[in-house]
């Protein structure tokens, strides 16, 4: 069985949105990869409507 999901570049981000990726994980009871498509998914869907 093959599988859909590729990997990208990584990216850097600052120490304080680090922070705050991890405790929106933390709060969630998720992992930060899972915050960080989730919502890059919501923000392409507001942006592929318009």
């Amino acid at each position: 069985m093959t599988s859909n999901r590729t990997t990208l570049p990584p990216v850097r981000v600052d120490t304080e949105l680090k922070d705050r990726l991890r405790r929106c994980a933390e709060s969630q009871e998720r992992d930060v990869s899972w915050v960080i498509r989730k919502a890059i998914e919501e923000y392409l869907n507001r942006h592929e409507k318009g």
